[in-house]
């Protein structure tokens, strides 16, 4: 019985972190909103992503789809390049969706989106 109570805790302390760490990587994304990031251009969406996640495994099509309307910046943080570019604006998890409008950053998402969200947000 000790060991299922210890079991227990173990498994709600490892879901209270992984929920934390999702907080917190989307509070981060929310404070890119005003960042100037205008070396993929004035008006574009940077997507960044990684080969091996699932979620930008299933967003990759609609990315492919967006491309077609609007200007689209895929950065693979998978690599060394993209990893620093990443860092320095403080993206944590992939895919996050970045629209930048003028030069700033209008609205960042975290996780899957579906593409008429994007767009809204391209064409407001």
């Amino acid at each position: 019985m000790e060991f299922l109570k210890l079991f227990f805790i173990a498994v709600v302390g490892v879901l209270l972190l992984m929920l934390a760490v999702q907080l917190f990587a989307r509070w981060r994304a929310r404070k890119l909103v005003g960042k100037e990031l205008t070396e993929f251009g004035r008006n574009v969406v940077v997507y960044f992503y990684s080969p091996n996640c699932g979620a930008c495994q299933r967003m990759n099509p609609v990315i492919d789809e967006l491309s077609r309307k609007v200007k689209v910046k895929k950065v693979d943080v998978s690599n060394r390049e993209g990893l620093k570019i990443a860092s320095q604006l403080g993206v944590l998890g992939t895919p996050t969706t970045v629209v930048v409008r003028d030069g700033k950053v209008k609205k960042a998402f975290l996780g899957f989106q579906r593409k008429e969200n994007i767009l809204k947000e391209v064409r407001t």
